[in-house]
């Protein structure tokens, strides 16, 4: 059995994932929350909710209870499971970094046949500078049996600054976002609910906001465009009030004010190709990154993606997909947008959305299939993209499932 932990993280990933092993026949359970849970029952993928609620608004002395409660009943679960292949998919908590990342990574190493931990950043967001951080997440990469990263520059970090020896790292890209629901809904009718005219073209900032994705630098680069009849739409949340309070502040200081749109608050699913149909161009104008899950979000629409020269975007952005810009600042970016609005033909739709099918969970999870194949014993098992079906399905996992309270697989 394979029992794949999220920790509450991305939804639209975690599930993603699971479909992807699901359809290649791996048996395995996921430990949910109550966002995923209702999500993969419907997909016929086994599940446990045992995160509960993530809700943000909930009082403190709520939170703590549900994390108690989640890490026994979690442990429990390993505990009657021993032997079985465990694979760690979300991300640590900074605040509780030494229970999670070390604590509870050894339980999960010591209960179970295989611990594979996905490294989605080599370090948190703004900890890249933190001596503790560097000290901790350096244990904390000697304790898995298998790491699986998603680009060529964080397998290269850690093999150089974390000593993780080269056979304990398998690289894997993020799968195409096929959670996001694809209507009947037309380009002209999406940009009619948007408020869009259509002679006007329209660049989109989505996701989380953080300094780190740099959008005080499109910012900048709008305000400078002269492309006539331009706007920009920005639809997302704010990560950071520091920094919110910065770009409100741009904002009222623009000279394009007027032709700029943001909407702050969180875009539900069924709500997303609004945005992504009805817009001309996605812009990624990072500082710093090593992965963007919109990279794997945009090809769904065929919508062309202009990003910054950061981490391995460049490696994803290719020249049927997008522009890379020539340069990390307002000029390049504004270049690489004006390149984009000002050739209509330079990109294909249909070609994007065909060449993004590479990237379906399918495919990246079958070149995963030997990770699942049972208990390490000698050495570890090396993906060659020739895996073979793993035995059981989805169907015999659920059935082996009693009720909730301590499952036994």
């Amino acid at each position: 059995m394979n029992i794949i932990i999220t920790g509450g993280f991305e939804a639209n990933f975690s599930v993603g994932f699971a479909r992807g092993l699901a359809e290649n026949g791996v048996e395995l359970c996921v430990v949910s929350c109550d966002e995923t849970a209702p999500r993969l029952t419907a997909a016929r993928i086994a599940n446990v909710n045992l995160r509960g609620s993530l809700a943000e608004n909930r009082p403190a002395w709520v939170k703590l209870g549900n994390l108690c409660r989640y890490y026994a009943r979690l442990i429990l679960m390993l505990l009657r499971n021993r032997g079985a292949t465990v694979h760690f998919i979300g991300i640590f908590r900074n605040e509780l970094i030494l229970w999670e990342g070390i604590f509870l990574s050894w339980i999960f190493r010591l209960l179970s046949g295989r611990y594979l931990y996905t490294v989605h950043n080599v370090l948190p967001h703004s900890r890249g500078d933190s001596w503790f951080f560097r000290a901790i997440y350096r244990r904390l990469y000697q304790i898995p049996n298998m790491l699986l990263v998603h680009t060529r520059l964080a397998r290269e970090e850690l093999i150089c600054k974390f000593g993780v020896p080269e056979e304990r790292i398998q690289l894997t890209s993020i799968g195409l976002n096929e959670e996001i629901p694809i209507t009947g809904v037309t380009m002209e009718e999406a940009r009619d609910r948007l408020g869009l005219e259509e002679r006007e073209k329209c660049i989109l900032y989505f996701g989380k906001i953080d300094e780190y994705k740099g959008l005080d630098v499109l910012l900048a680069a709008f305000d400078e465009m002269t492309l006539p009849e331009t706007r920009m739409i920005i639809a997302g949340v704010f990560r950071n009030r520091t920094y919110r309070t910065e770009i409100l502040t741009r904002l009222e200081r623009m000279s394009r004010r007027g032709d700029v749109r943001l909407e702050e608050r969180f875009i539900a699913n069924e709500e997303v190709e609004l945005y992504f149909k009805a817009c001309d161009v996605l812009c990624l104008p990072y500082r710093r990154i090593y992965q963007s899950g919109l990279i794997f979000l945009s090809p769904r629409f065929g919508i062309p993606t202009v990003t910054t020269n950061v981490g391995s975007l460049g490696d994803y952005v290719t020249e049927e997909m997008g522009i890379v810009s020539r340069t990390n600042d307002a000029a390049g970016i504004g270049d690489s947008l004006t390149l984009v609005l000002s050739d209509p033909g330079r990109f294909s739709r249909a070609e994007i959305i065909k060449h993004g099918q590479k990237n379906r969970w399918i495919n990246v999870c079958r070149l995963l299939l030997p990770l699942y194949a049972g208990p390490v014993k000698q050495g570890f098992p090396q993906v060659n993209g020739e895996g073979g079906r793993a035995e059981g399905s989805p169907e015999s996992a659920r059935d082996s499932l009693p009720a909730l309270g301590g499952p036994r697989l």
